[in-house]
């Protein structure tokens, strides 16, 4: 039977998260309608000639604003983010899903080729972030959950996840040898390798 497994971390704590979308989506209303009618006056009637007149002003307002929009639209999902985290075999995926709508593959991590992971607290974990040239990712929502990291190396560069697990998927990750021995340390800085041995 397959051991798999599969969580969503959302932010529990939405209430400003969700004013600011509202504000995101009222701005964007607004910097679109002044773009649409600076973009129809691009090109009009020259009144002393009577003929057309190009205007650079509002193209550069259509520009502008148009522009504010987009990124007010793209930035208003980043108001609602969620993180799927799902566990098959030894293997975790995380992705990040904007707005319940637009989802991004993160990374696929096999548990055999992590170096060191654990619970995000403790001489472990603060000695994994000070490894030169360690790139670190927060990939959760709520800073005060039970957050786990877990430290490899792909592709020849250093990477540290930090993410939001339950209870449930740790003891799946723990189980079946699915990691290498000695690479969990806990809260002290102990290692699982039965000899109780400890980071320094």
């Amino acid at each position: 039977m397959d051991d798999f497994l599969e969580i969503i971390a959302f932010r529990r704590k939405q209430g400003v998260f969700t004013l600011l979308y509202y504000i995101c989506w009222l701005l964007l209303i607004v910097f679109a309608l002044i773009a649409a009618f600076s973009l129809a006056n691009v090109i009009g009637m020259n009144p002393e000639t009577g003929g057309m007149m190009f205007s650079w002003q509002n193209l550069i307002m259509t520009l502008l604003f148009g522009g504010a929009a987009f990124l007010l639209w793209r930035g208003s999902d980043n108001c609602r983010v969620e993180y799927d985290y799902t566990f098959t075999n030894g293997n975790l995926d995380v992705s990040r899903v904007l707005n319940n709508k637009r989802r991004k593959y993160l990374t696929a991590l096999e548990m055999k080729n992590v170096i060191r992971c654990g619970p995000a607290a403790g001489p472990a974990f603060k000695k994994t972030l000070s490894e030169p040239g360690v790139k670190r990712h927060n990939w959760f929502v709520n800073r005060d959950a039970s957050l786990y990291y877990f430290y490899f190396q792909k592709k020849g560069l250093k990477h540290v996840i930090i993410v939001e697990l339950n209870q449930e998927m740790v003891d799946m990750i723990r189980s079946k040898n699915y990691l290498q021995r000695g690479v969990w340390y806990n809260e002290e800085g102990r290692s699982d390798n039965g000899y109780g041995a400890s980071i320094s």
